[in-house]
């Protein structure tokens, strides 16, 4: 039987604003806070949207050493001004 392999590519350095997450907007969105949950405002670009299209959320994030698997990711008010990325850290 074959198994799938993961690999994981380093796509590029990328200037973020990091924010933590607010305990109601963690509760509101139905899940426990288990683990480190953290919000990431990329500088919006059309290749980050285009990799952001055509991974959805699989794609990982590394920050001061922690992993952080991808939630969620969106085009804040599809202005093109920022990408706004949802990830949890990994225990």
């Amino acid at each position: 039987m074959l198994q799938e392999i993961e690999a994981f590519i380093d796509y590029g350095t990328y200037w973020a604003m990091v924010k933590t997450m607010k305990a109601n907007e963690v509760i509101s969105s139905g899940q426990e806070q288990t683990a480190k949950q953290i919000r990431f405002v990329l500088r919006y670009s059309k290749g980050m949207e285009a990799f952001i299209e055509s991974e959805k959320t699989s794609f990982q994030i590394v920050y001061s050493g922690t992993i952080y698997d991808v939630k969620s990711a969106i085009n804040d008010n599809e202005a093109n001004l920022t990408i706004t990325i949802i990830a949890e850290g990994r225990v």
